[in-house]
């Protein structure tokens, strides 16, 4: 049974700090809406985030990720508990949270950026399985063109994913001009095709050259 225990405003408000670094680099975010932060991906993903604790209600201590579709509904859960990212096992990272009082307990011990880092990983990752036909119909995704997949390709094996466009353009500048290259780096970004500054190219970029065949694994 979900408890009906709900952080304080200012334990949420630590938490935040954590969510707010996830949004700089995942595009798709809406923001906090009461206890719960959202993100909203293409092919109609809609991603959640709340506060949870695993050992007493006033120390929040993981984060509980969600993902639903309009069409099958939730299809992808995940949780990163804070204590797997602490340095000393005797001493795991929490948010205590009395009475409204909130303070961190061992944040020095707490490997936040690598928390960050995996929950931006799983947020990739959905857009991978997204497009199963089963979870989107396949216009929620761009049919690339065989340029489009060259400059994925080149930008993996020669780039090391790093979606430059300079450096592709310099590449590519028989076939593509600047300005294109630029705008389609625009768009990918947009769709979270491709990470914001400095762009990289996502898991789901990757599968749909995948799909065609034109990258190995």
């Amino acid at each position: 049974m979900e408890s009906r225990y709900y952080p304080s405003y200012q334990a949420l408000q630590y938490a935040d700090q954590i969510l707010d670094s996830i949004a700089e680099q995942a595009p798709g975010y809406q923001g906090r809406l009461g206890a719960y932060w959202y993100w909203r991906l293409p092919a109609g993903i809609l991603v959640t985030f709340r506060l949870g604790f695993r050992i007493t209600e006033q120390r929040w201590d993981v984060l509980h990720g969600e993902a639903v579709t309009p069409r099958v509904g939730l299809f992808s859960a995940a949780d990163f508990p804070f204590a797997v990212y602490g340095t000393l096992r005797e001493s795991p990272p929490y948010i205590h949270d009395l009475e409204g009082d909130a303070e961190w307990s061992n944040r020095l011990y707490f490997q936040m950026g690598q928390l960050i880092a995996d929950a931006i990983v799983w947020m990739e990752t959905l857009l991978a399985t997204a497009l199963d036909p089963r979870i989107s119909v396949p216009s929620s995704f761009p049919a690339l063109t065989p340029l489009e997949r060259e400059l994925v390709v080149y930008a993996v094996k020669e780039l090391n994913g790093r979606f430059t466009v300079k450096a592709l353009h310099q590449a590519f500048s028989s076939k593509i001009s600047h300005r294109a290259l630029s705008r389609l780096a625009q768009t990918w970004e947009a769709t979270g095709l491709l990470t914001e500054h400095p762009r990289r190219v996502t898991i789901a970029l990757r599968t749909l050259v995948e799909q065609a065949g034109s990258l190995s694994t």
